[in-house]
């Protein structure tokens, strides 16, 4: 078990640990994940959902794939470089309830669509919550409402960093559900004190059972192919919600850090020792926070790349040279005081939430929907010209 000296880590918890409402303990590590779909979120009721979609063209890559079932091993070796510049693409801001996707006619399972850009598929937004041992899971899903294929779809849960809203990572959720994911934020207690990371990971995963429950997502999820992700704490309860639940296929994450601070091994164990699993993973991280002051925000002996260093194949590792341990969150300027605390990072905020949606969308498109195209803006071309070339990233496979 990693321990790092109380003051410090208390310092590092309520700097920049991972999300979670400051007045509420974490749940029992001994319940079981019992889930309930929430009468609130009636696909009919008008403050949950909304029922008129706009359109977007979808940009496509003339770079195609075909299907595959099988984990082929990704590109391998180390790729230097860095930089401050700005992607190329688009981003999209903010989506209220509804937004849309482009052409519903065209497209299909082997289809590559850029990642770095909304995909082809409406959406529609609905928000719910869930039980777990007593506690309740605020959730918060965009879902595709037509597109070029009809479903059932892959599903996401995107798990907040510590002492962060999940709305800072509503965007990732957005851009997923364009590409033909239900993906949801997932609203896990973690509070300040008595920390339980067995909790708050058995919260994450125990919104499988909510999609598969609700009467609107249900019908059109696949819930045993799901994706977990999350930032700082997040990732690794992410990670840790991979190891509990079968039904979890692959996980990419931003930034985790497996600190147990002010916890014991019990109910904090280190998640990195509990690999490799036999699902894909990947990281996409920086080290700039990995060391300094007394309180860096993500330590260098709990960073992203001690859970690469114990993953097997296949697993990615995406360092984002310039970016600090918040850049990964939606809005960086209404993150408030915790983020102020990590280093000054030399990318900006749109750069790094560019590349990471990026990537999760990629990585889940080629080992949620098994489409190796997509390897391209993983670890191939498209990533070469688009991060290698630019020096934004380093990137390791194995």
């Amino acid at each position: 078990m990693k321990l790092r000296t109380p003051l410090s880590l208390l310092l590092l918890l309520s700097a920049c640990g991972d999300s979670g409402d400051l007045s509420t303990s974490g749940a029992s590590s001994t319940g079981s994940t019992a889930s309930t779909a929430d009468a609130s979120t009636n696909p009919g009721d008008t403050s949950a959902t909304s029922d008129t979609p706009t359109t977007a063209a979808p940009s496509t890559s003339n770079t195609s794939g075909s299907a595959s079932a099988s984990a082929s091993e990704a590109s391998t070796g180390e790729l230097p470089g860095t930089s401050t510049g700005e992607l190329p693409g688009t981003s999209t801001g903010a989506i209220d309830e509804t937004t849309g996707g482009g052409d519903t006619t065209t497209g299909g399972p082997d289809e590559l669509y850029d990642p770095n850009l909304d995909g082809p598929w409406q959406i529609k937004n609905l928000k719910g919550k869930y039980m777990v041992d007593g506690v309740s899971v605020a959730t918060d899903a965009y879902y595709p409402s037509g597109g070029p294929e009809p479903g059932p779809y892959p599903v996401v849960l995107i798990a907040h960093g510590f002492q962060l809203p999940p709305t800072q990572y509503s965007k990732y959720a957005q851009r997923l559900a364009t590409h033909g994911y239900v993906a949801l934020t997932v609203d896990f207690q973690a509070g300040l004190f008595n920390p339980n990371h067995v909790a708050y990971a058995k919260q994450v995963v125990g919104g499988i059972d909510h999609v598969t429950g609700d009467p609107t997502l249900g019908p059109i999820a696949d819930t045993n192919n799901v994706g977990l992700s999350g930032h700082s704490l997040g990732g690794k309860l992410s990670i840790f919600g991979a190891v509990m639940d079968n039904r979890v296929r692959a996980s990419i994450t931003l930034d985790p850090v497996d600190s147990a601070t002010m916890c014991n091994p019990q109910n904090c164990p280190d998640v990195s020792d509990m690999l490799p699993i036999d699902i894909p993973l990947g990281f996409v991280g920086e080290t700039l926070d990995g060391d300094g002051g007394f309180m860096p925000c993500a330590p260098a002996a709990d960073n992203f790349l001690t859970y690469y260093k114990n993953a097997s194949s296949p697993a990615l590792a995406v360092t984002v040279l310039g970016a600090n341990h918040m850049s990964f969150v939606d809005d960086v300027a209404g993150c408030g005081v915790i983020c102020g605390f990590c280093k000054m990072p030399t990318l900006t905020n749109k750069v790094v939430n560019d590349l990471a949606r990026a990537y999760v969308v990629a990585f889940y498109s080629r080992w949620l929907k098994d489409i190796p195209g997509y390897d391209t803006y993983l670890t191939g071309d498209e990533a070469k010209v688009r991060y290698v070339d630019t020096k934004l990233v380093t990137i390791a496979s194995k």
